[in-house]
C-alpha cells in the first residue's frame, strides 16, 4: 500500500498542474472539442494517491494525441507507448474497488460487483486497442474519449459504471 502511494505521488509530480492545459489541447487536437470535466481538473490541483487512475488515463490520452500527431507528420504510427500507458491504466482499473475508497469493507457483494465490472471495462479497452491496429486514425479519438469518460466517472465515485458500453451484471455467488 505504501508503494502504491509513493508511485502515485511520483506519477503526480510527472504530471504537473499545467498538464490539465496540455490535456485540453490534446483533446482539441483529437477533435474532441469538449471542456475538461471539472472533477478531472480537480485531480491535478490536489495530487493524491487515490487519483492515480486519473493521471494514468491522462497519460493514455496524451499518448493518443502524440500518435495522431506522429501520423500527421510522418505518416506512421507507433502504438507501443500508447499500449504501455494503457496497460498501466488497466492495472489501476482492476484495483479501482479499493483505490477510490467508497465501498465499506463489510459490503463484499458490492466489491464483487465492482470487480466484475472492472474486468469487463478492461476487456472492452483491450478490444478497442486491437481496433486501433486496424485503423488508428479513425479510432484514436474514440479511444481518448473512452479514457476521459473513465477518468470523469472515477472522480465522480461512479466506479460501478465506468463505461456505458459495458454490460452490467450481477456477479455469481459461490
Amino acid at each position: 500500500m505504501l508503494f502504491t502511494r509513493i508511485s502515485a505521488h511520483a506519477t503526480a509530480r510527472n504530471l504537473a498542474p499545467q498538464t490539465s492545459g496540455r490535456l485540453g489541447a490534446a483533446l482539441a487536437e483529437l477533435g474532441l472539442c469538449q471542456p475538461l470535466p471539472e472533477p478531472v481538473r480537480h485531480a491535478f490541483v490536489r495530487p493524491q494517491w487515490r487519483y492515480r487512475l486519473v493521471y494514468r488515463a491522462t497519460t493514455v490520452i496524451l499518448e493518443c494525441e502524440a500518435a495522431r500527431r506522429m501520423h500527421a507528420e510522418a505518416g506512421t504510427f507507433n502504438l507501443a507507448p500508447l499500449a504501455q500507458a494503457s496497460r498501466l491504466a488497466c492495472d489501476d482499473i482492476r484495483r479501482v474497488y479499493w483505490m477510490r475508497g467508497t465501498i465499506p469493507f463489510d459490503r463484499r457483494h458490492r466489491v464483487n460487483a465492482v470487480r466484475a465490472h472492472a474486468g469487463r471495462v478492461v476487456n472492452r479497452i483491450q478490444w478497442a486497442e486491437r481496433s486501433l491496429e486496424a485503423d488508428p486514425a479513425a479510432n484514436l479519438p474514440a479511444h481518448a474519449r473512452r479514457w476521459l469518460t473513465i477518468a470523469d466517472r472515477y472522480m465522480g465515485s461512479r466506479i460501478g459504471a465506468l463505461l456505458d458500453d459495458v454490460e452490467w451484471s450481477v456477479p455469481r455467488r459461490g
